[in-house]
This record gives C-alpha cells, sequence and structure tokens, in this order.
C-alpha cells in the first residue's frame, strides 16, 4: 500500500492542468448550497478553493470542539467484547458517538494549485465504549487518555480533478447513485478504505470505479465456519457507468463484486464474483424541475432484491435553497447477508476502545443503511445558504430488528471564526432508543508553513 501512495504521488505532481481537487462532504457548512439544484450522482462532491496558490502550500492542521450534549432518551447499550461482529442496530446506534464524541483533529494539507490536494487529518473522539457507558466528554473534561477511540483517521486523503479525470486515494466516504440511501454503494459507513477513479468520456457518458479494502479479520465463531485454508483479503470493487442523454434524463449500470479469501482476477473486479450486486437507477426531471429517482438493485449469489422510489423538488431563491423530498425503501432479506462470512456484503470496520476494553468489528452495509429486510418511509427538508444550512430528516418504518423511527434536525453554519451546529438526534429500533441534544462550536486553525 505504501508502494501505491508513493507511486500516485509521483503521477500527481507531473500532472500541469487544473480544476478544484479538495472534496465536500456533508460536513461542511457550504455543502447543500453547492450540491441543490444540480444533479451530482456521486459522494463527496469536489469544492472550490477560496484561493489558488501559485505552488505548493503546505499547512498544519488544528481544531477542537466546544459543545454541550444533553443526552434526553438513554435506553441503548453497546456490550464490549473482543473481536465480535455486530448487528445491524449496533451500526445505527453508533453514528452517536461518532457525530457527537468529537475530541479535537490534528495533521496536515497540502494544496498545488487548483487540481491537487491531499490531508492527512488524526481526528480523536470518544471511544465507542466510553461514549455510551460515560457522559460526552469534551477535551477539557477527559478523564483520561485511555477513553480516546482508536479508530483514525476517519477522512484522510490525496485527490486530483482536471477535466475528464478525477481520482482520489485515502480514506474517505463514498456514495454512487441519485438517492439519499443508495442501494448498491452509501455513504452510510463513516469510511471506506478506497481508491476510486472517475473518468467522463463526453459531456454524456461517464465510468466510475472503486476498489474498497476493509478489515480482512473474522470473529471466532466465523473462524469456525470457515475452510481450513484460505488467504485474508476482503477486496469489494465497484463498477458504474452513467449516462444522460439530455438534461431531464440520467440512467447508469453499476455493480460491486466482492472478491475474499482469494486475490482477484479480472473477471471479479469488473463483472462478477462469488458474492454481490447488480443495481441501475433512472432519474427523471419531467416538469418543473420535479426530480424523481429510482433504484433497483439483487444480490447474484441469493437473488434478493431491493429498489427505492423517490420525489423532490428544490426551489432556487437568491442567496438561498430550498429542498422537500419523499423516498420509499424495500429491501428483501439476505439482500447482504449470504450465510457464509466472506460472502456477506457488509464493510467492516473495527473500533478499538479501552475504557469499558473491546475491540469491536462493525459491519456497515455497503447499500441501503439499514440493512436488509428493510421497508423504510424517509422525509428530508434543507434550507441552505451560502454558508450554512438547515435540515430535517424523518426516517419510519422496519428492518430486521424492528420498527425504526429516526428524527435529525440540524444546523449547520460558518461564522469565520468557525462552524456554530446544533443538532437534536432520535433514534429508535426495535426495544433500543437514543436521543440526545447537541451545541457546538468547532473552532479549525490551519498554520501556513514556508
Amino acid at each position: 500500500m505504501k508502494k501505491l501512495y508513493l507511486f500516485l504521488l509521483t503521477i500527481l505532481l507531473t500532472i500541469f492542468s487544473f480544476s478544484s481537487a479538495n472534496l465536500l462532504t456533508k460536513s461542511d457548512p457550504e455543502y447543500y448550497f453547492k450540491k441543490l439544484g444540480k444533479v451530482y450522482l456521486k459522494y463527496p462532491i469536489y469544492g472550490d478553493l477560496n484561493s489558488t496558490p501559485e505552488s505548493f502550500e503546505n499547512y498544519i492542521h488544528f481544531s477542537i470542539d466546544l459543545k454541550y450534549e444533553s443526552r434526553i432518551m438513554d435506553d441503548f447499550n453497546l456490550s464490549g467484547g473482543w473481536y465480535r461482529s455486530t448487528e445491524i442496530s449496533e451500526v445505527l446506534f453508533r453514528d452517536f458517538a461518532l457525530e457527537n464524541g468529537d475530541l479535537f483533529t490534528f495533521g496536515f494539507k497540502n494544496y498545488y494549485s487548483d487540481y491537487f490536494y491531499t490531508q492527512f487529518i488524526a481526528d480523536f473522539r470518544v471511544a465507542d465504549t466510553s461514549y455510551f457507558t460515560y457522559e460526552n466528554y469534551s477535551l477539557f473534561n477527559l478523564p483520561s487518555l485511555v477513553y480516546i477511540s482508536l479508530d483514525f483517521p476517519t477522512y484522510s486523503y490525496l485527490s486530483y480533478n482536471k477535466e475528464d479525470l478525477s481520482f482520489l486515494v485515502g480514506r474517505v466516504p463514498l456514495s454512487y447513485g441519485p438517492m439519499k440511501y443508495n442501494l448498491v454503494v452509501s455513504d452510510n459507513s463513516p469510511y471506506y478504505d478506497t481508491l476510486a477513479i472517475s473518468y467522463s468520456f463526453n459531456d454524456k457518458l461517464d465510468y466510475d470505479f472503486a476498489v474498497l479494502s476493509m478489515v480482512p479479520l473474522l470473529s471466532k465463531e466465523e473462524y469456525a465456519t470457515m475452510d481450513d485454508e484460505f488467504i485474508a483479503f476482503r477486496n469489494a470493487f465497484y463498477n458504474g457507468l452513467n449516462y444522460n442523454p439530455n438534461e431531464k434524463l440520467f440512467f447508469g449500470i453499476s455493480s460491486l463484486n466482492q472478491v475474499a479469501g482469494d486475490l482477484p482476477n479480472p473477471v471479479n473486479m469488473f463483472i462478477k464474483s462469488v458474492a454481490g450486486l447488480y443495481g441501475g437507477y433512472i432519474k427523471i426531471i419531467p416538469v418543473w424541475e420535479i426530480n424523481i429517482d429510482t433504484e433497483y438493485a439483487f444480490n447474484y449469489a441469493t437473488l434478493s432484491t431491493g429498489y427505492g422510489l423517490g420525489l423532490s423538488k428544490t426551489f432556487d431563491f437568491e442567496g438561498a435553497k430550498f429542498k422537500i423530498g419523499f423516498e420509499r425503501y424495500e429491501i428483501q432479506d439476505n439482500f447482504f447477508s449470504n450465510g457464509y462470512p466472506y460472502d456477506d456484503l457488509y464493510y467492516r470496520t473495527i473500533a478499538l476502545s479501552n475504557e469499558p476494553g473491546a475491540r469491536i468489528f462493525f459491519d456497515y452495509p455497503f447499500g441501503f443503511k439499514y440493512g436488509e429486510d428493510s421497508q423504510i418511509n424517509s422525509v428530508d427538508i434543507t434550507l441552505a445558504f451560502e454558508k450554512g444550512f438547515f435540515s430535517y430528516i424523518w426516517d419510519h418504518g422496519t428492518n430486521s430488528k424492528g420498527i425504526i423511527n429516526s428524527n435529525i434536525f440540524r444546523f449547520l453554519f460558518d461564522t469565520k471564526l468557525g462552524d456554530f451546529e446544533l443538532k437534536w438526534k432520535s433514534l429508535k429500533n426495535g426495544e433500543e432508543e437514543f436521543e440526545t441534544f447537541l451545541i457546538s462550536y468547532g473552532f479549525e486553525v490551519n498554520f501556513l508553513l514556508p
């Protein structure tokens, strides 16, 4: 992997044409203002630099969060364990620790003109078991360093973007498709270790390819069901072809082919493997700028299927954009699971906690975030400004663990001195429930190196 990084860096340093290469995510106040009203079939999206350096510019990055959290409902308990796999409800509730447990970040950023960007940011937060066992500490009242999560970085990458070609290598969230919770690859996982490439053949046809590498380890119970001899690699290969004949019609086909326990060959990577998904989408904007989105996918090993249907409208005002949308998803049982550990279509991360001690495998569905055997209705409302946004998402339905009821209200604003955030989030899945109210102010400083 180190050789691959050095090779890609060498390539990037020999290219001399420009286009913005830093990425925008939902953690950036300007994300929705840029995204709404336009057709973006990939996440994250490339943002515009505020200024274009004439040459290389290197920065030391540091940020700290001042925050207050009130836990309104606390009925979820994350049990410890040693190299154990999780259920879908634990994965969903983990978002609270990931989103609310920030302590501070430290790292490096590098810009070159307008086409090259790289960063390595170590983001320190309260560990998963510490977060759910104790209160939500800040850097100023943290009892001990052993409360800090050892699962970092979650967002560090090297990227290049120029005209028809863009690619990135590192640890970032990814999603492909027109819907909020895409079926083949979505951003429900906090990150993917990836090499992702996009190429536009012309202004109507483009191709996406991504390698998604994950933790190859298994739990004791999973090892017991495996063959006596196997090679412990776990990689998934995404291929997507997108075509838009005009501004009112977009459609595409995609595949996710997982190779585990063996080395991949070209057929595995680009056509079919032992386990994987085939999918397709259609996006239509027939009248009044109303977006109609449909997705369909199936597991070609189990033949289980899933679909999504969405309807949305964005209103563009001077200095503001407003969107309202509704989506419906139905995912059959065995859409991600196959009964054999290396054939399950889950992206595996490992959370390392020391207080209480735990080594937990969090398995994220590559696609739909609520997992298989689910029927979900989702409503989202967003009001976006150039420097921030309000958003509300309500998801209701069922999954394999029971009733789903999720509410997320979020306000994020760039004050120039830092980002102010206000968030209320509640989640009920089956018999477990967690609800919090959070106010935070994040200060970010980037020191220019000589």
